[in-house]
């Protein structure tokens, strides 16, 4: 299925939707009072931050909703990849250099090694699991580490040798217990394979080298460069998951059954997602957009919801992917969905807001042409209700509710 046509139809009511209440049918579940009165609500009730940056808690009337703050730390040499994740940044940079830093204690980082020729540790990508405990590096080159909290090294991966790692999906059932391991994740490659595996740190952890399995359980039927891949759990249906998969041109939805605690008793189990995307993709279910391919992330936004005993879940509510021609975002809603049905509701693009002039402006609130080249996001990251772009120099954000820059 093509989004061009759902595209032609957003330019066409673009006018139309910012005349009325800026609220629209996506989010008519929040509309619980005026609009002014709701969203200065929730901005003050909010102070979860994202990425350990941006705050959302308004503390005086007219404060900023966003607002970014500096990491007091001078950086000893180049900034290769970084990442952050509860609170802790992670950073990789040249002479082949681990730095982690726990923001709430800036003056606290450790350092550890990364074994590879320095001189040829140029670019890389790094992944950064929900708990800041297990850090996953790939270069271009095709080589693979893995660093555990603690550790003064990071370990190569024997067993990825010669794949380039592109996008990792972490398992919600390890981000809140004790247990050292990942338990089962999933991640894609530059060639559009998808491999499961778990990583756990070594009894010893003065081993050279990591010795983690890992089994290729599916191919996208086009070999494209995996761009992002999410791992989600029916909140009623424990063995029923949803796996999206982005490209720079598609996103596929995989519905289906995924034993992941058969996997965690016997670690001699057959690859427990295998079946379910290999049947899943032989007839795929998908959103395109056709022509040059886009930035391709994405994100989903999880908000914590109650089980049982007390218990909470981190359950996935909404997703936002970084197209050609804009953000594709949408609410995800588990039902009783099976093979080839979708999660998605309400799904809307959102053409990328305009490039700020030198005053920090949108050029077209400041007189900017029409023709402006708009410039696409390195990467993205979701609140409750924005979509925060990240640009080479700055971070912008969308209002999912009013469909407008903050």
């Amino acid at each position: 299925m093509s989004l061009l046509d759902d595209f032609a139809e957003y330019e066409s009511s673009a006018r139309r939707r910012e005349s009325n209440s800026g609220i629209t049918e996506a989010s008519n579940e929040f509309a619980t009072g005026h609009k002014d009165d709701r969203i200065s609500g929730f901005a003050a009730g909010m102070t979860a931050d994202v990425d350990g940056y941006i705050t959302t808690t308004l503390e005086a009337e007219n404060a900023p909703i966003f607002s970014l703050d500096t990491v007091q730390f001078q950086v000893p040499n180049k900034i290769i990849s970084l990442t952050v994740s509860n609170d802790v940044l992670i950073l990789v940079i040249e002479g082949a250099k681990i730095l982690r830093i726990r923001l709430q204690e800036a003056h606290n980082i450790l350092e550890a090694n990364i074994p590879v020729n320095p001189v040829s540790l140029r670019a890389c990508n790094v992944f950064l699991d929900p708990t800041g405990r297990h850090l996953l590096i790939s270069t271009p080159q095709g080589e693979s580490f893995y660093y555990h909290e603690g550790w003064d090294s990071a370990k190569p991966l024997s067993r990825l040798k010669n794949m380039e790692i592109t996008a990792v999906a972490w398992n919600g059932m390890a981000w809140t217990t004790a247990n050292s391991s990942t338990r089962t994740i999933l991640f894609g490659t530059h060639d559009g394979k998808i491999y499961e595996t778990e990583l756990r740190p070594a009894g010893d952890a003065k081993a050279k080298r990591s010795d983690i399995p890992a089994r290729c359980v599916a191919e996208l039927p086009m070999r494209e460069k995996i761009t992002g891949i999410a791992m989600e759990v029916f909140p009623a249906r424990r063995k029923q998951h949803l796996v999206l998969v982005a490209t720079g041109t598609r996103l596929y939805q995989i519905i289906g059954a995924a034993d992941l605690e058969s996997r965690h008793r016997d670690k001699n189990t057959h690859a427990v997602f295998e079946a379910m995307l290999r049947e899943g993709l032989a007839a795929p279910n998908f959103q395109e957009i056709p022509g040059m391919p886009g930035p391709g992330s994405l994100a989903v936004h999880h908000r914590e919801s109650p089980i049982s005993n007390g218990k909470t879940q981190a359950v996935a509510t909404d997703f936002a992917w970084l197209t050609s021609m804009g953000v594709f975002f949408g609410r995800l809603t588990f039902r009783s969905q099976e093979a080839g049905d979708s999660v998605v509701e309400n799904a809307a693009l959102l053409p990328y807001p305009p490039p700020l002039s030198a005053s920090g402006q949108n050029d077209d609130e400041n007189g900017g042409e029409e023709d402006v080249i708009v410039e696409h996001p390195l990467s993205l990251a979701l609140t409750e209700f924005h979509i925060l772009l990240q640009y080479s120099d700055n971070v912008r954000a969308l209002n999912m509710l009013s469909n407008r820059p903050v």
